[in-house]
């Protein structure tokens, strides 16, 4: 893995908050267990999550997301990664906007002596009004070391603040991957909802379905709940941080047989430029709310 995640967060948040009219994001801190059911050995997982958006009141908009998650294996053996994605963009008078993004995938498992990565890069349209916020996007991504010619991505998110404190989504991805004459889909599909309940409170949720196929046949599913309560510890702490729990099942399925995963995650999540209790980085939710531009990637988020 090639970069420290730590670093960009800081050194892209010193000139953004010289100049910026707004900074929200935060940065969450994660650990989780998981039993493997029939398809493996239980699992702990820790990791690091972080978002950084900058308006800088003139319409443009810069963001960051980084990711770290290492994944080991009761009994040895494990897989790491580690994620980063810069993006930019317009937001014009009426409420449109334009942007373009790049996104870097990248991960191992032990022992292997090079890293599998995935690139992607890509435009994104959008419109906000009155608490509604659209956005589609397209993409394309490689693959290295290269296993398909051509993988296209498209995909449109939506979210919508009904009152003040509840916020509700939805996201739908797709990827192409194509060579020669073989060609298979992924298909990421989530619902999800954060409810800040009191000043200290919020509850959070979300169900996702992630499907690879080929030919019309379903090679691999992912189907994940997760259901979780966060606490800010503002008050006790001096500084705003929201202790999270989530429990979460992916149903992992392939060729008509199927197996459950449940996970508990633990999370201390850090908001910027906000107060109060904040939703967590490493949950369902925040996968299908602020999902990542590319299905595959969104779905290993929203199962690990």
């Amino acid at each position: 893995m090639k970069f420290n995640l730590c670093l960009v967060l800081a050194v892209l948040a010193v000139p953004g908050a010289a100049t910026a009219q707004t900074i929200t994001g935060g940065l969450t801190l994660s650990y989780g267990t998981t039993d493997g059911g029939d398809f493996s050995a239980d699992m702990t997982q820790s990791g690091l999550d972080g978002r950084m958006n900058v308006d800088f009141g003139n319409g443009f908009t810069f963001g960051v997301q980084v990711g770290k998650i290492d994944m080991n294996v009761d009994g040895g053996g494990g897989l790491g990664g580690e994620f980063i994605g810069l993006e930019g963009g317009y937001r014009f008078a009426g409420g449109f906007k334009l942007g373009a993004f790049a996104e870097q995938l990248a991960f191992a498992p032990d022992g292997f002596p090079i890293d599998i990565t995935l690139k992607t890069n890509g435009f994104t349209a959008g419109y906000e009004t009155a608490g509604l916020e659209v956005e589609a996007f397209i993409a394309n991504s490689s693959l290295s070391p290269t296993a398909f010619a051509d993988v296209d991505n498209k995909g449109v998110t939506v979210g919508y603040t009904a009152v003040p404190g509840l916020h509700l989504g939805a996201a739908y991805l797709k990827a192409d991957l194509s060579q020669g004459g073989s060609e298979a889909d992924i298909d990421f599909t989530g619902i999800a909802a954060s409810y800040a309940a009191t000043d200290a409170i919020i509850v959070f949720g979300g169900i996702s379905q992630s499907d690879i196929s080929s030919g019309g046949v379903t090679a691999l599913g992912f189907d994940s709940m997760g259901l979780g309560v966060g606490y800010d510890l503002g008050a006790m702490m001096g500084v705003s941080s929201t202790l999270s729990l989530e429990v979460a099942r992916t149903e992992l399925s392939s060729f008509g047989s199927s197996t459950d995963l449940d996970t508990v995650r633990l999370g201390v999540t850090f908001p910027l430029g906000a107060k109060g209790p904040a939703l967590p980085m490493n949950s369902v939710a925040d996968s299908i709310l602020n999902p990542r531009h590319g299905a595959f990637n969104a779905a290993l988020t929203s199962a690990f």
